[in-house]
């Protein structure tokens, strides 16, 4: 194998812009890293899931051309 062609992997901390959160991790980055959302303000994580849809194809069929 070749000597020293591989990236240096350094301690970083990713920061979440939204809550402020700093995750400590290794990356080939070497200075603070920038994350959208994190798994404490994730609505998925959170549960706090909002629904944009307000119900099924079926009920819109149904609502459409009623049950016969």
């Amino acid at each position: 194998m070749k000597k020293h062609i591989h990236p240096v992997i350094t301690p970083t901390v990713f920061a979440c812009s939204n809550c402020g959160t700093e995750i400590p991790s290794a990356s080939t980055r070497q200075d603070h890293a920038s994350l959208d959302v994190c798994s404490n303000c994730h609505p998925a994580y959170t549960g706090r899931v909002v629904s944009a849809v307000s119900g099924s194809r079926v009920d819109a069929f149904n609502e459409r051309y009623g049950v016969r």
